[in-house]
């Protein structure tokens, strides 16, 4: 996978997304929430506006993955806060294998045509799942 840290050099090409790990136990009901900024001609940070666009989280792993889109309610997306949630059910988060494994990406497609990976890394799952997709106390 390839992604930055988050901090833009002029070594890395524009079309890198930034890089963020998630750490999700399995068997839990789980929030993924990101916000995401822009920075304008000027260089002042300012929300991206995802009106009209149709998001898409891509999780993948060995054997697996997941695929939640905003346009068949598997997102929640306010578009003028720049904000994407994927709200995750248990037997959702039991699926992802434990540890670093699992890589995905934010995908933003606009109406225009153009699509591009705003965000990637790794969904790295915490702990046994229990069957069923609950965890044991």
């Amino acid at each position: 996978m390839t992604c930055t840290n988050g901090r833009k050099s002029p070594r890395i090409p524009p079309h890198v997304p930034p890089c963020h790990d998630f750490h999700i136990r399995r068997g839990d009901s789980a929030a993924v929430a990101v916000r995401f900024r822009t920075v304008t001609q000027e260089g002042a940070t300012q929300l991206l506006d995802l009106s009209g666009s149709d998001m898409t989280l891509h999780i993948d792993w060995p054997g697996g993955g997941l695929v939640r889109r905003s346009r068949d309610g598997g997102l929640h997306v306010e578009g003028l806060q720049g904000t994407v949630e994927w709200r995750a059910e248990p037997v959702e988060t039991a699926r992802l294998p434990e540890g670093r494994i699992a890589t995905y990406r934010f995908i933003r497609d606009v109406e225009a045509g153009e699509r591009r990976t705003l965000l990637a890394g790794f969904m790295i799952g915490v702990g046994a799942a229990a069957e069923g997709g609950m965890n044991d106390v």
